[in-house]
């Protein structure tokens, strides 16, 4: 029986190389795509396919929501994430919500199909250059353990989006004091120098700062 492959990123390219790879295999059955979290989030709760593919920078909805949400639903679909992040946090936040393989974007079509099966089979899959993050100790519930009070606080204002300028009056201090902390969260976290890559951090992980 073939496996039944979803696919969703809102780049048309990007989306098109990874249905046009599903198509091309004997063993596997595309049964959709879509360009958004929310459309996604749709036809998965329709399709019900065995694999889903998902980017994680979606409108809407990030491809790691679509997946937490689906698997409190009880759904049956094995999630994978498709990515451009390679910080361990990001990985480490998508096991904790259950998906079973992260793939970086920059994998080769056999990487892409491995991980099909493997996650099919209920077995975790990760790039080949990030598989010393399964070695790591550190728990994920420790990820902000290196951080001050003041820096959750900040970090929390982050992820619901606020600027430095306004994160700086809803604290009483400088904006400087604000980017001060802001580089030395982002080093804390091991995070690269990435274009808002806190920002995306402090989205991706908002559960972790409940």
């Amino acid at each position: 029986m073939k496996i039944r492959i979803f696919n969703a990123d809102d780049h048309p390219l990007l989306r098109k190389g990874v249905t046009d790879l599903l198509k091309e295999s004997d063993d596997l059955e595309w049964v959709g795509c879509a360009a958004d979290g929310k459309e996604a989030l749709g036809k998965i709760r329709s399709l019900k396919p065995d694999v889903a593919i998902l980017d994680i920078e979606m409108p809407h909805y990030t491809g790691l929501e679509v997946a937490r949400i689906l698997i409190e639903e009880g759904i049956k679909t094995r999630f994978v994430l498709l990515t451009l992040f390679k910080e361990e946090s990001f990985f480490r936040n998508a096991m904790k919500v259950g998906v079973k393989g992260y793939l970086l974007k920059e994998s080769n079509e056999k990487e892409i199909l491995d991980c099909i099966y493997s996650v099919n089979q209920g077995k975790p899959y990760v790039n080949s250059s990030l598989t010393h993050f399964l070695m790591s100790e550190e728990p994920t519930n420790n990820i902000l353990a290196n951080l001050t009070d003041h820096e959750v606080n900040i970090l929390k204002l982050i992820a619901r989006q606020k600027t430095t300028a306004e994160i700086a009056n809803m604290l009483f201090i400088s904006p400087k004091t604000v980017s001060n902390h802001r580089g030395n969260i982002g080093k804390k976290l091991n995070l690269s120098g990435e274009q808002n890559g806190l920002l995306k951090w402090a989205i991706e992980n908002r559960e972790l700062l409940n």
